[in-house]
C-alpha cells in the first residue's frame, strides 16, 4: 500500500459502511486509509486501490475540514 502526505481534491465519501456502498455502485475508485485505521476495517472492503496516509484519523479530519475524526475517505 503507498504511502501519500497530501489528500487528493474532490468530492469524496466518508465512513465505511457509504465507501463499501459507494464501491459497490462504481462511485469511488480510491481509498485513502489514516496510518492508525483498525485493520478490519481496511479488510472489509476487499479489492480496491488504497492508499494509506501519513497522519492519523484527527488529522485527516483536520486537512478535510471536518471537526472530527476520519479513519477512511473514499474517492
Amino acid at each position: 500500500m503507498e504511502t501519500i502526505q497530501k489528500l487528493p481534491q474532490g468530492k469524496f465519501v466518508i465512513g465505511a459502511r457509504e465507501i463499501k456502498k459507494a464501491i459497490v455502485e462504481g462511485t469511488v475508485k480510491k481509498v485513502v486509509v489514516a496510518s492508525n485505521c483498525p485493520d478490519f476495517l481496511v479488510e472489509r472492503l476487499g479489492k480496491i486501490d488504497m492508499q494509506r496516509f501519513e497522519g492519523d484519523q484527527k488529522d485527516m479530519g483536520t486537512k478535510l475540514g471536518k471537526p472530527f475524526a476520519i479513519a477512511m475517505v473514499g474517492y
